[in-house]
């Protein structure tokens, strides 16, 4: 089944275009509603003219026409001619109701720019837009697919409009409705957007791309007729029915390619490729075995999408192989419905209407990440900033200890995986084995990994973990948990207590010194010089537990002395208003002081791991003041030590080795009030 989007002359075409293509393609369609809907939308549209000069309802015309090659639905069709008749005409919607029905209008409804906003920013105007109708996605796939087609015929008369605007516009294509048709499996619409894209932002790179393709046609058309007609002969001996044919390689997909690979044109492997569609799946396998028998494979380059289909459901079998003349050749193999489906995505759901109803788009990845953040990201800017980075995700496949399959994107960790799991076990990660081995938390997974999360009810996501996650749908629930629990009042007011809290020493410094505010005077048994000052109290935050090798700074409070806070605590940004009581704090040198600190340990529990940890921190020459420890559910081990070291060094070296001790999964400082009892 050959598919094709592209655009004839338009001063050519009518209502009559597009009933002879419904007739062609689809049965179903009512064709009265749609002229109906074409004369409604011809009528409301009557005083407007495009760029071109042409009449405005050549636009709506010819985006029905797009949705009629993918055969869509009456309803849709009728959408797509009525898409702009509310938001630049008297009509309304409840008319539209009223006269065709609440379906069509709902569709239209998705598509029409929110009318509130239009005294905004041109980018907030887009982003709240873009945002409204992908919520009504979620509702209605439809809506998104018109809005592609409305892009794409924009796209192909962008030349109309004045240069300024046909880049923005087609940076916007890029960025945006690009990537969402081919994160909807949409991969025609999205080649497309992406060359007419391309054409207006990289004209040069466009003209010397396509006139290097100019070049070599012949030399490919001749390749590739050379390996049709070898394929077709052996599998014609195996009496396998199948369809070869050359695949042709978008403009932009070779310049990107160039770009990121640094590689010559003849370097890369599918400028030269076919395609072979097959009737049933069992044929696919059985060409590819075919196929390895003629030419060598390239064993990296196989991929099997049947038996692990892609997020937006695509399904085939890659492989590349040396060709004729020793020139790298990629083949792709897949039945007729996978093909409609690589071509068309979610819109082919209209073609197997006797098996739509086995799938369930909302599955598509894009769709349930939309759907997470629909309540919870209100901000705009937020919200794009998570759509785009969702957009260019590229995908590797890992399995869980039970053999289910887990697409994560590129350089996602065990969190990324905890939270495409459920929300709950990313929650409550503690740890992860990968490939039976432990881990630590920011590790990048790989393809073909299998992956374990350990958890405990007393875990929970941490602010460390934003720089660690890669999905921006892990990233949106991390940060959803830390805003519920700054919200929480009760919190709030523990931890102001516990910054309240400080560990206090008392200081003797000479009368005769206290005026010499430029003097260091270095002080007996503190570990301390300061400068200038003399009788007053010296207090270590708890907030954030400086000991020595951290930069300090001290703050003079009003009757309690001095606070040394490290130069990095948070609680200093509360006090940046009263800067004049700073005052400048330098560790000693040679200190034999020593300072209590907590850290935290987390282990999978194993029999003595407590007397292999206490005897690696004697050995690191330290005291051991307090120690408190639980095994928590799965066997996720804590321990929390209060350990007396004499500088940051000092506490480094001890949980460096700490970490190497086998089933350790974590060791970290506790900012957290030090009590001894």
């Amino acid at each position: 089944m050959k598919l094709n989007l592209i655009d004839l002359k338009i001063r050519s075409r009518d209502i009559d275009t597009l009933v002879k293509l419904i007739n062609q393609h689809n049965d179903d369609i009512d064709i009265e509603m749609v002229r109906r809907a074409y004369r409604f939308a011809e009528n409301a549209h009557k005083n407007d003219k495009r760029l071109s000069g042409e009449p405005y309802i050549v636009h709506p015309l010819e985006v029905s026409i797009i949705l009629a090659q993918l055969r869509l639905d009456t309803n849709t069709l009728c959408a797509a001619l009525l898409h702009d008749v509310v938001e630049d005409t008297a009509v309304t919607l409840e008319r539209i109701s009223t006269e065709f029905n609440e379906e069509t209008a709902t569709l239209v409804d998705g598509v029409t720019k929110i009318s509130s906003i239009k005294q905004k920013s041109k980018a907030v105007s887009q982003a709240e837009t873009l945002r409204k109708m992908l919520f009504a996605t979620i509702k209605d796939v439809r809506v998104i697919i018109i809005k592609l087609a409305d892009k794409l015929h924009n796209m192909r008369t962008l030349m109309f409009q004045p240069e300024e605007k046909q880049k923005r516009i087609a940076k916007e294509t890029m960025d945006i409705y690009a990537p969402i048709a081919r994160r909807l499996g949409m991969s025609q619409m999205s080649s497309e957007l992406e060359d007419l894209a391309f054409r207006v932002l990289y004209p040069d790179d466009y003209i010397d791309i396509k006139q290097q393709l100019a070049q070599r046609k012949h030399e490919l058309e001749d390749f590739i007729e050379t390996v049709r007609h070898t394929l077709r002969e052996k599998l014609k001996l195996s009496k396998i029915d199948v369809d070869i044919s050359g695949r042709a390689k978008h403009y932009y997909s070779i310049y990107r390619k160039l770009r990121e690979q640094n590689k010559s044109f003849d370097e890369i492997y599918d400028i030269r490729g076919i395609r072979v569609i097959t009737k049933e799946v069992k044929d696919c396998y059985a060409v590819l075995g075919v196929i390895h028998t003629i030419w060598s494979p390239v064993a990296s380059r196989f991929k099997d999408y049947i038996a692990v289909p892609k997020s937006n459901m695509y399904q085939s079998l890659h492989t590349t192989v040396i060709g004729p003349g020793g020139f790298p050749l990629e083949i792709q193999i897949r039945t007729e419905e996978m093909h409609a489906t690589a071509e068309m995505g979610i819109a082919a759901h209209w073609i197997y209407k006797e098996k739509a109803l086995k799938k369930d788009y909302k599955n598509l990845k894009l769709l349930q990440d939309i759907y997470e953040w629909q309540s919870n990201l209100k901000d705009s800017k937020e919200f794009m900033k998570s759509l785009k980075m969702d957009l260019y995700e590229d995908e590797i496949f890992v399995f869980t200890p039970k053999g289910k399959i887990i697409k994560l994107g590129i350089g996602g960790t065990p969190i990324d995986f905890a939270y495409t799991i459920h929300t709950e076990i990313g929650n409550h990660t503690v740890g992860a084995k990968v490939n039976n081995k432990l881990v630590p938390l920011k590790t990048k997974l790989k393809s073909g990994d299998i992956v374990e999360i350990l958890t405990s009810k007393k875990g929970h996501p941490s602010e460390a973990w934003l720089k660690i996650v890669n999905s921006p749908n892990a990233r949106y629930k991390v940060r959803n948990w830390l805003r519920k629990q700054r919200d929480f009042p009760e919190d709030r007011e523990k931890k102001e207590e516990e910054h309240r809290q400080e560990k206090t020493a008392t200081v003797t410094i000479p009368q005769e010194e206290q005026i010499k505010l430029k003097t260091v005077t270095r002080q007996k048994g503190t570990g301390f010089t300061i400068n200038g000052t003399s009788n007053i109290m010296i207090k270590l935050s708890q907030c954030c537990q400086p000991i020595p090798g951290d930069p300090v700074v001290g703050f003079i409070t009003r009757g309690r002395g001095i606070t040394v806070h490290k130069k990095e605590c948070p609680s200093l940004k509360r006090l940046q208003d009263e800067r004049e009581r700073f005052i400048n704090i330098v560790w000693e040198e040679a200190s034999h002081a020593l300072y209590p600190v907590k850290i935290e340990l987390q282990a999978v529990d194993r029999p003595n791991l407590l007397r292999d940890i206490a005897d690696e921190i004697s050995l690191c020459k330290t005291n051991i003041i307090k120690v408190e420890a639980q095994v928590q559910e799965k066997d996720a081990a804590k321990f929390k030590f209060i350990l007396e070291v004499n500088s940051n060094r000092h506490l480094s070296e001890i949980i460096a080795k700490l970490k190497k001790i086998k089933n350790v999964t974590n060791v970290f400082k506790l900012n957290e009030k030090v009590v001894i009892k």
